[in-house]
C-alpha cells in the first residue's frame, strides 16, 4: 500500500505531486506487463500506426518529447527492425519512420498487455471516472 502525505502536508493538495505518483504507478504496471517496450517506444509505434507518413519531428510533438530524444527512440526501434526510416518524396529532409511487419506484430502483441497494465494501476476507477480523468488530463496538457 502506498503511503499518502498527511492531510496537512504541503504536498497533499498539489496536483503535480499526485500526477507524478500516478505516473510512477502507471509506469511500474507497464513494466510488469509489457516486455521489451517502454511507454514511449509503444507511443512511437502507436503514433506511426495511427498517422502513416508522419515525420519524426511531428511524432516528437505528438508525444511531448524533444526531437533529440525522438531520434534515439527511432534509432532503438530501427535497430530492432520494428521501423524503417524513409523520407518524404516531397521533402527529403523529413524523416518518416514506417512500421515494418515486425513492428506491426510487436504493437499488436503489446496492446493487450498495455491495456492490462492500465487495469493494474487504474482498476479502482469506473469507466466513467477513467474517461473523466483522461479528459481532464488532456485539458491540462493542451493548455498553453
Amino acid at each position: 500500500m502506498t503511503q499518502r502525505p498527511p492531510a496537512d502536508s504541503r504536498l497533499d493538495g498539489l496536483l503535480g505531486y499526485h500526477l507524478r505518483r500516478a505516473q510512477l504507478r502507471a509506469f511500474a504496471a507497464f513494466a510488469r506487463e509489457v516486455d521489451g517496450l517502454t511507454p514511449m517506444l509503444f507511443g512511437v509505434l502507436a503514433t506511426i500506426e495511427a498517422q502513416p507518413g508522419i515525420g519524426q519531428g511531428e511524432i516528437a510533438d505528438v508525444l511531448g518529447a524533444d526531437r533529440s530524444t525522438m531520434v534515439r527512440l527511432v534509432d532503438q526501434l530501427e535497430r530492432r527492425s520494428l521501423v524503417r526510416r524513409e523520407s518524404r518524396p516531397d521533402d527529403r529532409r523529413t524523416v518518416v519512420p514506417t512500421l515494418t511487419d515486425a513492428g506491426r506484430a510487436a504493437l499488436t502483441a503489446a496492446t493487450p498487455k498495455v491495456l492490462a497494465s492500465e487495469e493494474l494501476f487504474a482498476g479502482d476507477l469506473s469507466a466513467d471516472e477513467r474517461r473523466t480523468l483522461a479528459d481532464l488530463l488532456q485539458r491540462i496538457a493542451a493548455a498553453d
